[in-house]
């Protein structure tokens, strides 16, 4: 974002109220994520700006720009138009089911030779008994249409992964949608709970090791730029990184390759893996097909997010302003800000420290609670519940106190 910024691009953000980009300066505009009629309110979103690419960063405004893209009506020059720019920012619509399927896209690149883990959709308690009978333990289940580790949960013994198979079909309870809604006050969850609708589950075979994933740039099924790391730490058994380090893997490299070709992607889009503890290999879990959150870092005098600008403006790479990014290389680990403020016991001894100094508005609000959490609720939730998800959300304060520790060891 920053560097399109330097770069002279025009940028229009749709997101939601409290977001902590709306302390980023240099945004042209800011305008709500619909939650009501989000078709027809995305739609008119991307007609009144018309801009020339539409970056999505979270798996919800994928779907989103599918449902505009199938719900354009092309009798029209306005449809025609929402269909172009969506073919243009994200890939061709033929693989857009490919794209929602985890199962579809895993037995897609197994095809091409690709390792991924056993994997399989279960559709009852017989499916999820015949699974555990057949894969040893343990074993991962994932909800469809999760993302984050949210919806994925990893179970130990077979009537634990029946429990879970059974939460995870089954629709989200009342109370459980208006928890959601008043602590986290998330009225999009809450929407989707409303529906009532059983959720599809996936199994898939545990891979005993540690978490990896590449970014890409491409444009029309080609790659334009890639980068690689090993996550180091993470929250959790499922949660987000917070210890990362750059790789170079032609095992991913290949399967971002073979992915972005055989979709036709456009865009940004990254691979998670599985880095096996016994052999290195590297198995392929799932995609992102959205910019996720590494496109920053520059790496040899380049930023992967950068480089489709670029191709965009017909400019090669080394022509444009040395990146202002924090530069990686050389071993080093990056400490990711600011989930690495609740990482707990992590050495960052050696790491780079990823916080936008040259933003301190944008510091300042990352430093305090999401903006969800802020609420009467929240506080309270927090204080009586002992399992809140990846530890509890730290005060300003406290904040600031372990962000001066990490900067002073870095």
């Amino acid at each position: 974002m920053e560097e399109y910024i330097e770069n002279g691009a025009e940028i229009h953000v749709v997101c939601p109220t409290g977001h902590s980009l709306r302390c980023l300066k240099g945004i042209a505009s800011f305008r709500n994520f619909p939650c009501l009629h989000t078709v027809a309110a995305l739609s008119s979103i991307i007609i009144g700006t018309r801009p020339d690419l539409v970056i999505p960063a979270d798996d919800r405004t994928v779907r989103a720009l599918h449902d505009v893209f199938r719900h354009a009506d092309t009798g029209t020059e306005t449809g025609w138009f929402l269909r172009d720019i969506i073919e243009k920012s994200i890939g061709k619509s033929d693989y857009f089911t490919d794209i929602e399927g985890r199962l579809s896209l895993i037995d897609i690149l197994r095809a091409e030779g690709i390792t991924t883990p056993a994997a399989a959709d279960v559709h009852c308690i017989e499916d999820v008994r015949k699974w555990c009978a057949r894969v040893p333990g343990p074993w991962v289940l994932k909800r469809d249409r999760s993302s984050g580790g949210a919806g994925v949960t990893i179970t130990d013994t077979p009537e634990e992964t029946e429990a879970c198979f059974r939460r995870l079909s089954q629709p989200v309870r009342a109370a459980s949608a208006l928890r959601v809604l008043l602590a986290d006050r998330d009225i999009y969850t809450f929407m989707d709970a409303a529906i009532r609708k059983k959720s599809a589950v996936m199994a898939q075979e545990y891979i005993e090791g540690m978490p990896a994933n590449i970014m890409a740039a491409c444009s029309e099924g080609r790659i334009l730029d890639t980068l690689g790391v090993d996550v180091v730490s993470y929250q959790g058994r499922t949660g987000a990184a917070t210890l990362i380090a750059a790789t170079q893997s032609e095992e991913m490299e290949h399967a971002a390759r073979v992915v972005c070709s055989r979709l036709k992607l456009s865009g940004f889009f990254g691979l998670d893996f599985v880095r096996c503890a016994k052999s290195g290999t590297y198995y392929f879990i799932e995609m992102n097909p959205r910019l996720t959150q590494i496109g920053h870092l520059n790496c040899d005098g380049r930023t992967v997010g950068s480089q489709l600008l670029f191709h965009m403006r017909g400019e090669r790479a080394d022509t444009g302003p040395a990146p202002r990014a924090m530069a990686i290389g050389g071993g080093r680990t990056v400490a990711l800000f600011p989930q690495i403020l609740r990482a707990g016991d992590v050495d960052i001894a050696s790491a780079c420290l990823d916080v936008p100094w040259r933003h301190p508005d944008l510091v300042r609000e990352l430093l305090r609670p999401p903006w969800s959490r802020r609420g009467y609720i929240a506080q309270l939730e927090e204080k009586i519940r002992r399992d809140v998800p990846y530890g509890k959300t730290l005060k300003k304060q406290d904040a600031m106190k372990r962000l001066r520790t990490l900067a002073s060891v870095v």
